[in-house]
């Protein structure tokens, strides 16, 4: 019961902070320096005007979290997705325990740990799930609680 109501609140929030309409300014992109969960350095500017970029911020607590997985997987197989980069934003967990969830739930993003969370703050997250997508331009051009169902990324 508990799990469901954190839940909930955790959906509820994200979609609450980060629904957008068309048109509307969906923030400033943040350049960051993440340690991966593979122990390599994550920077964001390395990809920025190369193609697309997909930030997916979660944490293993967050049941939206989990059960979006089969969607992010989707928004990879999109048209021109094989030139985005995809990187997952752990909030707040101890690496370890991220390790865990990445693998029991075969999430397919590159995880950047974001064990302050100073990051998620920067780009207004309030709460998981949240994806944003940066263009080759370097603007925010998708931000929402749910990754799209389709999104084209030829364009």
């Amino acid at each position: 019961m508990k799990k469901k109501i954190v839940a909930l609140f955790c959906a509820a929030a994200a979609l609450a902070v980060s629904l957008a309409y068309a048109g509307e300014d969906l923030g400033k992109v943040v350049p960051f320096d993440l340690a991966g969960l593979d122990g390599r350095q994550v920077k964001l500017e390395n990809s920025l005007g190369k193609g697309y970029v997909v930030l997916n911020f979660w944490a293993r607590w967050c049941a939206s979290c989990e059960e979006e997985i089969p969607q992010l997987a989707a928004l990879m197989k999109q048209p021109g997705a094989g030139k985005a980069v995809f990187i997952g934003v752990n909030v707040g967990d101890k690496a370890a325990k991220a390790s865990k969830f990445v693998a029991k739930t075969k999430y397919p993003y590159l995880v950047a740990l974001d064990k302050d969370k100073a990051v998620a703050r920067k780009y207004g997250v309030l709460g998981l799930p949240v994806t944003i997508i940066i263009s080759k331009e370097g603007k925010i051009v998708f931000r929402g609680s749910r990754p799209p169902k389709t999104f084209d990324f030829t364009k």
